[in-house]
């Protein structure tokens, strides 16, 4: 009997022994995952200011400055029959064309501030989403008029226009939150309240 419990209690502490094992290497497992590194956002941020330090002579017209730490990316292959990887930078919200933005038509009409700089957008490989705009190349939305939209390069040259714009809310008191949205066909919706769309129409 003494013998059978001897027995019994080593297979308890064999059984524990395996389980602890089991345990702790399930925890290197998990800490080794979080300590290493699956995607580096800065490193995304300095390409991305690489990438667009071009453009920023456009903004410096206007005395605005892009907002970096904050920049939209999103990448997908094969969605809705088109790959699309995008970057959005939006201007920092102490820009002097955010602050015009956020003012009313008869604080600030649009007709002394156009075309106003609102974005800029970085398509980059793989991307088949867009019309006219080749990868890897930065792009500055500027708005026209409350119904249209124009992307131009760093020199300043027209490209094409949104497939579709419109900032109908100027200066609300109630502005939507930001969205956006990704289909082979990017669309977002900014803080004063305007909606702008760029895919494969040209």
């Amino acid at each position: 009997m003494k013998r059978r419990n001897v027995i019994v209690m080593a297979l308890a502490l064999a059984a524990l022994g395996v389980l602890a094992g089991c345990f702790l290497q399930q925890n290197s497992d998990s800490t080794s995952m979080k300590s290493s590194t699956v995607f580096d956002r800065q490193a995304l941020i300095d390409r991305v200011k690489e990438r667009c330090a071009p453009i920023e002579a456009l903004l410096d017209e206007t005395g605005d400055t892009l907002d970096y730490d904050n920049l939209r990316f999103f990448t997908s292959t094969g969605l809705n029959g088109a790959d699309e990887t995008v970057v959005s930078v939006f201007l920092t919200v102490d820009s002097p064309s955010v602050q015009a933005a956020l003012l009313t038509e008869q604080e600030s009409p649009l007709a002394d501030l156009a075309p106003l700089p609102i974005c800029v957008l970085l398509p980059l490989e793989p991307c088949t989403s867009f019309h006219s705009l080749e990868n890897g190349v930065p792009y500055l939305y500027r708005i026209l008029s409350y119904e249209q939209a124009e992307l131009v390069n760093a020199e300043g040259e027209f490209v094409r226009y949104s497939s579709s714009f419109s900032w109908e809310h100027r200066g609300t008191d109630t502005p939507e939150p930001e969205w956006h949205q990704y289909l082979g066909n990017y669309k977002f919706h900014f803080f004063t309240c305007g909606t702008i769309s760029t895919n494969q129409s040209p």
